[in-house]
């Protein structure tokens, strides 16, 4: 969706605004209006003006924004180019506005500052273009700002709009280009070196209304524009060559007369702004000559909104700082719930993936186990395999121990009567009425002359290796003969019995 930025500068006397639709890459000027305001005495009465006339501009044109940005006038700032020993940015921040305490006529406490970094000197020292503005003046442009349900984003100084309009805005320029914007009631310089605003000033001179003075005022503007260059090169120590001016406020007749003055009084080509960047989409129907002469900086506030690189200032810190509004917030925890929701979407789908291949394992084990069940016991109904399973084993495990077990380790029936016999000692009379051999144990019952024939046969058959316990169940006497039953338990480890 193509991003809609506005670009408001709040001059002393005078209203523009610019409109821009799209991206960095392409955009168009869907709005670019300009208004002149009368001088008024009272500072109160100005800002209500202003008020006034900014606020039917936005309702008669439509004026909206994604992005906001404002540029003041830096007539009403203090600016200073100012080498310090160190480039951290924090500890700049820290200690800016005591810095520029001695090149102000404001308080440190009572002004918001910002800076901008100029190339780096080769000692490592950090050249810096500051401005310090006082807070009253912040807080009632924020206030009417507000009032009119503009939030800014950035706060800027004329002079770097302007900077922007050349840089973004127009076709690449030579190595030092001045800057020139001309209004009734001011004049701006910006200076640039490679397409980066080095030096700037607010002139408290416009251009007269008319052609009969444009003479003088052009050798008024020369004598500034040297002025300029001096106190620059003063401030940084070194030359500025100065190849060509940009002229930018003249409406499209009376240019051709001030650029011809301006060039005999300072000697280099003097070239008017125009839009011919790459990215500008132009639109004759609504951005007019006019109109871009008097709206350079509103459009290179409003170009910024797209640059995110684009230099300037920005003056809403401290007590101005924005505050992130509901609705960005609001936008933000959208970002984060669409990730939370993949997050979650990823999370169920390993989920899925994992049960399912422990699904397929699962049937493919069940599958495995009927296949041998149906093998092993093809006439039985599987209902619990494994415990059918382990009950046929054990029947045939108790099969197998009657015959001897699998390895000849068990013994079988007739070993088990021929180690009893062999045991039971020759003299005692015995008679045995009923044996019954399981895999473990034996259960033996007769009749023997007394109770002590019974305990001489436990005696006997507890010394076989074949037996590991032999108990007397019961021995009662019947006719001068003694009934007896025994339990005889198998030992489970016969590889000595022979």
């Amino acid at each position: 969706m193509p991003k809609q930025v506005l670009g408001i500068e709040l001059g002393s006397q005078h209203l523009a605004a610019v409109q821009l639709t799209g991206s960095a890459k392409a955009y168009e000027v869907t709005a670019a209006v300009h208004q002149l305001l009368p001088l008024l005495e009272d500072p109160a009465a100005q800002r209500e003006q202003q008020q006034e006339v900014l606020e039917n501009l936005i309702d008669t044109h439509r004026l909206r924004g994604d992005t906001v940005l404002v540029a003041l006038p830096a007539a009403h700032a203090a600016m200073r180019n100012l080498t310090l020993p160190f480039q951290d940015p924090r500890r700049i921040r820290q200690v800016l506005t005591y810095t520029l305490d001695e090149h102000m006529p404001f308080d440190p406490d009572d002004v918001v500052a910002d800076f901008h970094v100029l190339p780096a000197a080769p000692t490592g020292a950090a050249p810096i273009l500051a401005a310090a503005v006082p807070q009253e003046f912040m807080a009632d442009a924020l206030d009417m700002l507000h009032e009119l349900g503009l939030e800014p984003s950035i706060i800027d100084l004329d002079v770097f709009g302007l900077a922007n309009t050349a840089i973004l805005g127009g076709a690449s320029r030579s190595a030092n280009t001045l800057l020139v914007d001309v209004h009734p009631s001011r004049t701006l310089l910006t200076l640039l070196s490679h397409s980066t605003p080095i030096f700037a000033r607010s002139w408290a001179y416009g251009w007269p209304q008319g052609d009969t003075e444009l003479e003088t005022y052009a050798a008024r503007l020369g004598k500034q524009i040297q002025h300029t260059i001096y106190a620059y090169e003063n401030a940084l120590q070194q030359p500025y060559d100065m190849e060509e001016v940009v002229l930018s406020g003249i409406a499209a007749d009376a240019f051709p007369n001030l650029a011809h003055f301006l060039h005999q009084a300072i000697g280099v080509p003097v070239e008017p702004c125009r839009l011919t960047a790459d990215a500008y989409r132009g639109n004759a129907s609504l951005l007019t000559t006019a109109e871009q002469a008097n709206t350079a900086v509103a459009f290179g506030a409003a170009c910024r909104g797209l640059h995110r690189q684009a230099p300037g200032l920005n003056l809403r810190r401290e007590r101005f700082a924005l505050h992130r509004d509901l609705q960005e917030l609001r936008g933000r925890l959208v970002v984060v719930g669409c990730l939370l929701v993949v997050l979650a979407g990823m999370g169920i789908g390993a989920l899925y993936l994992n049960n399912r291949f422990k699904v397929e394992r699962l049937q493919q084990l069940q599958a495995n186990i009927e296949q041998v069940f149906r093998s092993t016991l093809p006439d039985i109904r599987m209902v619990q395999p494994m415990f059918q399973m382990e009950e046929k084993v054990r029947d045939i495990s108790d099969r197998l121990r009657a015959f001897g077990g699998v390895s000849g380790a068990q013994l079988s029936g007739l070993q088990t009567l021929r180690e009893i016999s062999m045991q039971a000692p020759r003299e005692l009379s015995l008679n045995v009425d009923s044996l019954t051999i399981t895999s473990t144990t034996i259960d033996l019952s007769g009749i023997t002359g007394s109770y002590d024939d019974v305990v001489k046969l436990q005696g006997a058959l507890e010394a076989s290796p074949a037996f590991t316990q032999v108990k007397i169940i019961s021995a009662k006497d019947e006719s001068n003969k003694v009934a007896f039953k025994l339990s005889i338990t198998i030992a489970q480890d016969l590889d000595n019995v022979s």
